[in-house]
């Protein structure tokens, strides 16, 4: 009789992102092929979610959102760390936007040569945990990335309103700074 137990996690060289990522830029196009990582790292995040917030001894435990802020954060970044995803930190830099921060993350290639933040999947991922964790609709928006030659990949996120007015302010050619003093 088969073996039917799936395994919670599955270990991937590093490249295998990046080899996905240029597959799907070459069948899709560049915007296509952003979509459907983001997509997909959207379904993704529910499994982290579920990674953060394991169930106590009892099969209860503290949610995320009843975590005080220190130590939610400190789990959230050993998680990634763990898991090989690079070192992660969270910054406030607006009232209603923060920021988190990476220095290594595995999703940027910096020999990559992109135009654009490209860390697509990890942004579809952030979002839906950091909505699970509120239990409301949080928008995540790449800002710097290794891959466009950046020395860090910078995660803006906050309500979508906010993320949508810092998103049209760039495109018109607005720096980040003026972008976010103007949500005030």
């Amino acid at each position: 009789m088969p073996n039917t137990a799936r395994p919670q996690e599955l270990a991937l060289p590093v490249a295998s992102l990046a080899a996905l990522r240029r597959a799907l830029v070459e069948s899709t196009g560049d915007d296509v092929a952003a979509r459907a990582l983001q997509q997909a790292g959207v379904a993704a995040g529910d499994a982290f979610f579920h990674l953060l917030s394991p169930p106590g001894p009892a099969g209860g435990s503290a949610t995320p959102a009843e975590w005080n802020e220190g130590v939610f954060w400190r789990r959230f970044a050993e998680m990634f760390e763990r898991r090989g995803w690079g070192r992660i930190a969270n910054e406030r830099v607006h009232p209603g936007v923060a920021a988190l921060d990476a220095f290594d993350w595995v999703e940027s290639d910096a020999g990559m040569g992109a135009t654009r933040p490209s860390c697509f999947f990890t942004a579809g991922l952030l979002a839906n945990l950091l909505g699970r964790v509120v239990q409301d609709e949080v928008a995540v928006l790449e800002v710097e990335c290794r891959s466009r030659g950046d020395a860090r990949c910078r995660f803006l996120y906050g309500s979508p309103q906010n993320m949508d007015s810092v998103f049209g302010r760039l495109r018109a050619g607005a720096a980040l700074e003026e972008s976010l003093t103007a949500l005030s």
